[in-house]
């Protein structure tokens, strides 16, 4: 039980320390007192969600053309086309 315990213990830490970022990222933004930003804060944080979610599906995307890029030289190296370094 207590490494369940210090499980939740961290996630609640982790969950206050990143609403509080986030609050204070608004509140910069936005010259807001820090209360009136931490209303903001689910949004700010779905945006940033969003903002990972198209860096991760770029970086996949780009991952794949690579991928098959690299296949269609071994494919070519393997059926002789290739030139021996």
């Amino acid at each position: 039980m207590g490494g369940l315990r210090s499980f939740v213990v961290l996630v609640t830490g982790v969950a206050i320390g990143g609403s509080l970022i986030l609050a204070h990222r608004v509140s910069q933004e936005t010259g807001k007192s820090l209360p009136e930003a931490f209303a903001e804060v689910p949004a700010e944080a779905q945006r940033v969600l969003e903002d990972l979610r198209a860096r991760v599906e770029e970086a996949v995307e780009r991952g794949r053309q690579a991928y098959g890029q690299k296949q269609v030289e071994m494919d070519t190296y393997l059926s002789g086309g290739g030139t021996s370094e």
